[in-house]
């Protein structure tokens, strides 16, 4: 793996360039006459052109879609043989298939996918054998071949030994699994694009293993993300290691240098243990020099005033009495410990009236005991902080939610404004928990207003159905719901509203979101952001946590949400520092026990 020096030869003409008024593009035969870039990205696609691996971190919805496509199509002009991988969330696959169709012409692309069609025939003995053709079942049926399904990864290693398209589209499920195959596949040169690339943002995942051992074969490796910080600066690290290697040096040395530790004592097994916990970090602006030549990141009011203003609100509302006494139980861990109790029994018994169960049903039984076991020390209640954390949520957004009784302060609220303010507005509803949709799905039901969802469980057809129904301002869905899982780089221009019916935990999930709709295509002049917050509950952590996290962002890429979470003429009602889920466990859980 090549070492890379801290600034480029020509950083110097880079830094020029990202000045320019006006910049220009020869013609490019690979480009439909009617694609046309804006001054910043054209920019874009010569900082591309300029570096072999750089991260493109414009604003969310300023099209760096469009600039990586460019960038790619023009060195087409040069290397006719190059190929192309892009890596993206499953929810956009299709989306970038569609980009690629509307941009250029001449262009060959292929989506991998978990389902495709064998060829078969029957030899001389009668035998049915396999002509180790492919093709999906639909495009084999109809050229008259008999042809059977294959599935999971024969599906994509058939799609890897036969596929010759120069653009191959994969998800991150791919990457991990795949990354040796994806490699053969695009030949000794190719150029990689990894969309979202805050995905492999911890060294330990395999996400960032696979990407990694494609960015070693890689000629050309490109980020795409607004967000290469979410909560820690080393997320930004992670990534770089990756993307540009040799820009930072070694992992011990990267926290000497840029974070602040202070030593923690931990009992473990009646032991007295220390550990060194990251409690900030410094050299901030020495950390965004570094890192200056190859990341560019316009924000979005910069380069695109037209875009529409983001004003943020907040509707503070009263826990219900059966909300109160079920939050308590949720904070003292007795909710926590209910749940799980019932979980272990119920598959206990399911578990002992089976003669031969099987590998995984043993897992799952070892690991309900643990968690069970687990569940009755102050110990294992506080090891097991996201479902801790995440109970306290569901508690908050309703105690129907975990099949518990009691009226819901959400859902009354969530009821009041479809019925009097946003029956007519398109709007946005997002929250962490696909299960509870279908309860927010009924109240429009009887309301009579129409609705679609993205979620994670939604297929690739399912996803792309919805997003259009929503589009379509011929057709009256004025309402989608989406969570983080199924909603990652979707487009959704139409929406002028934003339902935070429980607000993302994160901050760069939190941008991510507003991005779906604060795009270059937005028919609204302002997008308003309702943030449904009950007061002495895990909804005014979140959003001191968010403020927290807000302030670390904006130092090393500058404010990249302005007025996301800006609440005129209201009060923050917690000021610690902190952030990611230990901080908000700590924050949520400070008086307990």
């Amino acid at each position: 793996m090549a070492n890379f020096i801290s600034k480029p030869s020509n950083y110097e003409f880079i830094k020029k360039i990202r000045l320019a008024k006006k910049a220009s593009l020869k013609p490019c035969p690979f480009l439909k006459p009617t694609t046309i870039l804006r001054n910043y990205q054209i920019i874009g696609v010569i900082h591309l052109l300029s570096l072999n691996r750089m991260i493109l971190g414009d604003g969310v919805g300023l099209g760096k879609t469009l600039q990586v496509i460019t960038s790619y199509v023009y060195r087409l002009m040069s290397e006719p043989k190059l190929k192309l991988i892009i890596v993206t969330p499953k929810s956009a696959m299709e989306q970038w298939k569609e980009e690629f169709m509307k941009f250029c012409t001449g262009i060959t692309v292929h989506i991998i996918t978990n389902s495709y069609g064998e060829v078969r025939y029957k030899d001389k003995n009668g035998k049915i054998q396999s002509k180790e053709e492919y093709g999906t079942v639909e495009e084999l049926t109809a050229a008259g071949h008999k042809c059977r399904a294959i599935d999971g990864f024969k599906a994509r290693k058939a799609q890897y030994d036969s596929v010759d398209a120069q653009v191959l589209i994969v998800n991150y499920h791919a990457v991990k699994e795949d990354y040796t195959f994806l490699a053969e596949n695009r030949g000794p040169r190719f150029m990689v694009a990894f969309d979202e690339c805050q995905e492999f943002k911890n060294l330990k995942t395999r996400n960032w293993f696979g990407a990694n051992a494609i960015s070693e074969k890689a000629t050309y490796v490109y980020g795409m993300s607004a967000t290469i910080i979410k909560n820690r600066l080393e997320e930004a690290y992670y990534i770089y290691r990756v993307i540009v290697p040799g820009l930072f040096p070694g992992k011990i040395k990267f926290f000497a240098e840029y974070s602040v530790r202070k030593k923690i004592a931990l009992w473990r097994k009646g032991k007295k243990t220390y550990f060194n916990k990251i409690v900030g970090y410094k050299n901030l602006l020495q950390f965004k020099e570094t890192i200056d030549p190859f990341f560019l990141n316009r924000k979005t009011r910069d380069v695109a005033s037209e875009l529409p203003y983001l004003i943020s609100r907040k509707l503070v509302l009263e826990m219900s009495a059966p909300q109160e006494l079920l939050y308590k139980k949720a904070l003292s861990g007795e909710l926590y410990c209910k749940l799980i109790k019932e979980k272990y029994f119920k598959f206990e018994e399911y578990f002992n009236n089976k003669s031969d169960p099987t590998e995984k049903e043993c897992e799952t039984f070892d690991l309900l005991r643990i968690k069970y076991d687990e569940s009755l020390t102050k110990e294992g209640l506080a090891k097991n902080k996201i479902a801790a954390l995440s109970y306290c949520q569901l508690v908050s957004n309703g105690p129907g939610w975990l099949n518990e009784e009691g009226e819901s302060s959400k859902e009354l609220e969530f009821r009041r404004l479809f019925d009097q303010e946003l029956s007519d507005a398109k709007t946005i509803v997002f929250t962490r928990f696909k299960s509870g949709i279908k309860r927010l799905t009924s109240i429009l039901d009887e309301l009579g207003i129409k609705h679609v969802q993205i979620t994670g469980d939604d297929s690739a057809q399912d996803r792309t159905n919805s997003r259009k129904m929503f589009q379509d301002l011929t057709l009256d869905y004025k309402v989608i719901f989406i969570t983080q899982a199924g909603s990652a780089a979707i487009n959704l221009q139409a929406a002028g509203v934003i339902l935070y019916y429980d607000t993302p935990w994160s901050y760069g999930d939190l941008y991510q979101s507003i991005g779906r709709a604060q795009r270059i295509g937005s028919i609204q002049k302002h997008i308003l952001l309702l943030h449904m917050v009950n007061k002495r509950a895990i909804d005014e952590h979140v959003l001191c946590i968010l403020e927290s996290k807000k302030t670390l962002v904006n130092q090393i890429i500058g404010d990249i949400a302005e007025g996301a979470i800006d609440f005129k003429d209201d009060e923050i009602l917690f000021n610690e520092d902190g952030g990611s889920i230990g901080a908000l466990y700590d924050s949520v859980f400070k008086k307990v026990g």
